[in-house]
């Protein structure tokens, strides 16, 4: 059954001195149904690349991030860089120590104090890992400050995602190469 009712005829019902909960209802909810149909995606709010820990939410850190360049200048490890005009994190020889400088001197509020400390990198550990195949080498489940990283009783590794903030010390100590780091949705 097709409803001819549109927009205009529900504003001119809500206008009058009754309205009703169905009318009332989809009179506030047309706007986020028109959204849907005109394809809106939550996938574009999704974050691309990974950015300094404590930042905002995706939408709101591309509106308040004006690209000083501050927190780049601030961050003790390097790990930091500009593009596209927007701050993201590059761990490839140094980790991020979360210590707080880029959330510090960040005068836009793109990064800010409450936010978790979560750069939204996560380690994958590849077939050729060594401690799978001995318990020889465990470095990444040594050096991890937040224990997410852990061998079961088949030495195979295990992420706890919920535990791990993204500090990319386990690549930094896997000598042979064995780990990357993923961008994951937060």
């Amino acid at each position: 059954m097709s409803d001819s009712r549109d927009s205009a005829y529900y504003r001119a019902w809500m206008s009058s001195r009754t309205v009703s909960r169905r009318g009332l209802f989809r009179g506030l909810l047309a706007p986020g149904q028109r959204a849907l149909q005109h394809g809106f995606e939550s996938e574009a709010l999704q974050r691309r690349v990974a950015r300094p820990p404590q930042a905002a939410v995706e939408p709101l850190f591309l509106q308040s991030c004006d690209g000083c360049g501050a927190c780049r200048d601030a961050c003790p490890m390097g790990i930091i860089a500009l593009d596209g005009g927007k701050a993201q994190v590059n761990i490839e020889f140094a980790e991020c120590d979360f210590c707080g400088a880029c959330t510090a001197i960040c005068h836009s509020g793109a990064l800010d104090f409450s936010a978790v400390m979560d750069t939204g990198l996560r380690p994958v550990i590849s077939d050729q890992c060594l401690g799978r195949l001995d318990d020889l080498c465990r470095m990444c489940e040594i050096v991890c400050p937040r224990t997410a990283i852990f061998f079961n009783q088949q030495n195979q590794p295990i992420i706890d995602n919920t535990h791990c903030n993204g500090c990319g010390k386990c690549k930094l100590v896997c000598y042979h190469g064995d780990i990357t780091l993923c961008l994951v949705s937060l």
